[in-house]
């Protein structure tokens, strides 16, 4: 069968596809099957070098559970913590939008389309950053259902900076990104 990483890579490049056709400068992690950037290192090169941060992941469950983003806590002294405090609303706000993208876009979500866990990528973070779970082993993988999701994600990256007053953010695959923003998967 396909793997996890075989997936996202090539669903990364379906979403790299339709960014830059909207006019995003992307940034991508990786673009081959071999890639040796631990969390805290693909945490580090997005705070670097782009605005924003998407890391693009199929959950490990079999059941056909739908689309989340991992979202940060509810936990006082965590949400406290430098640089969490500086960012988890954004972080929050980011894959809400994300999330909001792929469902108009018919992609099925999962529960409340997030889930709270504590990751290096968002306790790191200095820049706007989700984990995006868009599906599972049991997930249509096909071109079509591909074209689906990465339609939903560049609706609501559109939909996040849009909305913001300050619109000088960007994505990541392990992120994403435009002439003014930038992007990385």
């Amino acid at each position: 069968g396909t793997t996890e990483a075989q997936a996202t890579l090539k669903l990364a490049m379906v979403v790299k596809k339709k960014l830059l056709k909207a006019g995003y400068n992307v940034l991508m992690v990786r673009e081959g099957e071999d890639s040796q950037i631990d969390n805290i290192g693909r945490t580090v090169f997005a705070n670097n070098c782009a605005d924003y941060h998407i890391a693009l992941h199929y959950d490990s469950s079999s059941s056909d559970k739908g689309a989340f983003y991992i979202s940060v806590p509810e936990n006082k002294s965590y949400r406290n913590m430098y640089p969490v405090s500086k960012n988890w609303k954004k972080h929050n706000k980011l894959g809400k939008n994300l999330v909001w993208g792929m469902e108009n876009a018919g992609v099925k979500i999962y529960g409340k389309g997030e889930m709270a866990i504590d990751l290096t990528q968002t306790s790191y973070s200095t820049i706007p950053s989700v984990d995006l779970e868009v599906g599972d082993k049991s997930s249509n993988h096909s071109n079509k259902a591909l074209k689906t999701i990465a339609s939903g994600i560049v609706k609501g990256i559109n939909n996040y900076l849009f909305s913001n007053k300050n619109r000088r953010f960007m994505p990541s695959c392990h992120g994403y990104g435009n002439s003014k923003y930038r992007k990385m998967l």
